[in-house]
């Protein structure tokens, strides 16, 4: 019912051999693509450092305009408790 050909079995046969080949031959590797990943992640930290200093920095001024600040004159004012 469902003989195959010679050819066909010589396809078949080659076909199998070619995966098999391709599964035990493990994909090749650049080291550019290591390389880069070890910069680009340099580069993302000292971008967020700064953002993070920049966030810092607007925080506080912006806690500065909404809060009432009075620097003490002198020490003593500084320690002695308000009434």
């Amino acid at each position: 019912m469902s003989r195959l050909t010679s050819e066909e079995r010589r396809r078949i046969c080659f076909m199998n051999k070619h995966a098999g080949q391709q599964m035990l031959t493990p994909p090749l590797l650049s080291t550019a693509d290591v390389d880069g990943g070890r910069e680009h992640r340099r580069q993302l930290q000292r971008v967020a450092r700064a953002v993070f200093s920049l966030a810092l920095a607007m925080g506080g001024l912006l806690l500065y305009a909404f809060a009432e600040f009075h620097a003490p004159t002198s020490l003593i004012e500084a320690f002695l408790p308000r009434w």
